[in-house]
């Protein structure tokens, strides 16, 4: 008898108890490793303003990956409830969006600050990228739960600490999937050919974005990203102190490992 009620779309999971203990198990090794950065625990809101995706760039590179909420138009009422359904001429929108990084939540904190000391700070929360409606379960998801870890700091503290994180979480991994390996990596965004190229090879010059990368049938698939931004969101939020702060974050998927756990399982 298959107990597990678990209901897996290709946009969103919604998880059963078991499930959910898979996902507890890997959070709470992580946030214990995170207490060697004496991290400081965040909210991180599925709500996120226009004004810091602007900032952030998300309407250019990335506006792929936006989704911007809509409500019941007021005027419409009554249409909504003999239809039973929100359309596009009985729906506005709100001004707000769903959060795409959970770390853009965390530089509008400090801006205008001075940063005195190094630091890190984590959360736990969901993400929703659209990705074009390119969803499927397992390497793309519309919502998804992830757990991030942001330093803020000197060049050398944000470098050291990715690093040191990279290395503990791919042991970690090794004793779910041997094969699994960590590799230079780049984000993918809309421009053209010649913008892309160039966005390519400045990230890889950089060392700015490394993954962890399982196979889960034959596809590739990263279970967390390691992401070195130099002074694009100090400079932004102006906290960079003339370039002396710098950021990075990890970024772990929780239904990506629990899709790894479970093919594992399963074989």
């Amino acid at each position: 008898m298959n107990n597990n009620r678990s209901i897996l779309y290709n946009e969103y999971f919604c998880l059963d108890e078991k499930d959910c203990s898979y996902i507890e198990e890997l959070d709470n090794k992580i946030c214990e490793f995170l207490k060697i950065f004496k991290a400081k625990n965040i909210i991180i809101p599925s709500f996120i303003r226009r004004d810091i995706l602007e900032k952030s760039g998300y309407f250019g590179k990335n506006r792929h990956q936006l989704t911007a909420v809509a409500v019941a138009h007021p005027d419409h009422y009554e249409q909504i409830e003999a239809e039973r359904e929100i359309t596009d001429e009985t729906s506005q929108l709100s001004g707000l969006y769903l959060t795409p990084a959970a770390c853009l939540h965390v530089y509008p904190m400090f801006e205008n600050q001075v940063i005195s000391e190094s630091m890190c700070l984590t959360g736990k929360g969901k993400v929703y990228r659209y990705e074009g409606g390119k969803h499927d379960g397992l390497q793309h998801f519309w919502e998804f739960n992830v757990r991030e870890c942001i330093f803020i700091g000197s060049e050398s503290y944000v470098r050291e600490s990715l690093e040191q994180f990279e290395k503990w979480l791919y042991q970690y991994v090794l004793t779910i999937d041997e094969d699994a390996v960590v590799q230079p990596a780049f984000d993918h965004f809309f421009g053209s050919s010649n913008q892309l190229k160039a966005w390519k090879k400045f990230q890889l010059m950089n060392q700015m974005k490394r993954e962890l990368i399982v196979h889960i049938d034959d596809r590739e698939i990263a279970l967390a990203s390691f992401n070195y931004h130099g002074t694009k969101f100090s400079k932004a939020y102006n906290f960079d102190n003339s370039n002396e702060i710098v950021t990075g974050c990890v970024g772990v998927g929780h239904e990506r490992w629990l899709r790894l756990i479970k093919w594992i399982k399963e074989k």
